[in-house]
């Protein structure tokens, strides 16, 4: 009898005879469960000794992010707007709003009704589409005069998200370092004219206006017509 229960045992991955006829019993073989073990001891655990503030030693999780249509949550016949797993791609909206159900917590993202384009998100942090956006509207730190490259300078909120102000283009632009500290800790003053365009106001009261450098100038067959032909200088 020992030796027919070691012999199922073994089959069975080291459980006994009557969970071998569980559909729910386990069939990772011995060695499979303890690389398992040890896996999860790895991956979850906090090393001893090593603690840091930014977490770079602490437990490694998954994390799951999902785009999900409002609509497909709350109309069941809502398939127009598939919702997006990142990294795997549409899914379909019973598995999307399953995973949403078990959201421990969610960013709401606002985007233009027609182009789809992200216009801002309920966080501190704007999106890579708004950083992207960012980078191609302001090349640049738009602090007037200043031309560090904008891929270098912050994404800053124009009216601090501390004082209401919200993550979205038309409340961000970047900014140098240096310059974003003049922002916050010197009498210097920028606000936001509309269409990416900044005004500064210095300690005396003078007035900069800085365009996006990144904004098309778009011109007409007539203003071409009545510019003066080139003529060369020799």
């Amino acid at each position: 009898m020992k030796a027919e229960n070691a012999r199922a045992a073994k089959r069975t991955g080291g459980a006994s005879v009557g969970a071998a006829a569980d559909d729910f019993a386990d069939e990772r073989t011995l060695n499979q469960l303890r690389f398992d073990l040890l896996a999860d001891l790895i991956l979850t655990g906090t090393p001893t000794g090593h603690e840091t503030d930014d977490g770079l030693l602490g437990e490694i999780r998954a994390h799951v992010d999902i785009t999900v249509p409002v609509l497909s949550l709350t109309d069941p016949d809502e398939i127009a707007s598939p919702a997006h797993l990142e990294g795997v791609g549409p899914v379909d909206p019973a598995t999307a709003r399953i995973l949403t159900g078990n959201a421990p917590g969610f960013d709401r993202v606002f985007t233009h009704p027609v182009s789809g384009m992200v216009l801002g998100v309920d966080r501190y942090r704007p999106s890579a589409e708004m950083r992207r956006y960012l980078r191609a509207r302001d090349r640049r730190c738009r602090f007037p005069g200043c031309r560090l490259l904008a891929r270098l300078c912050d994404d800053d909120h124009t009216i601090d998200r501390a004082h209401g102000g919200a993550t979205t283009l038309a409340n961000l632009a970047d900014f140098c370092r240096r310059h974003h500290v003049t922002k916050h800790q010197t009498p210097w003053k920028v606000r936001q004219l509309g269409g990416g365009v900044l005004e500064w106001t210095s300690p005396t009261g003078r007035s900069y206006v800085d365009r996006p450098p990144g904004v098309a100038t778009y011109v007409t067959f007539e203003d071409v017509a009545d510019r003066t032909p080139f003529e060369p200088p020799f």
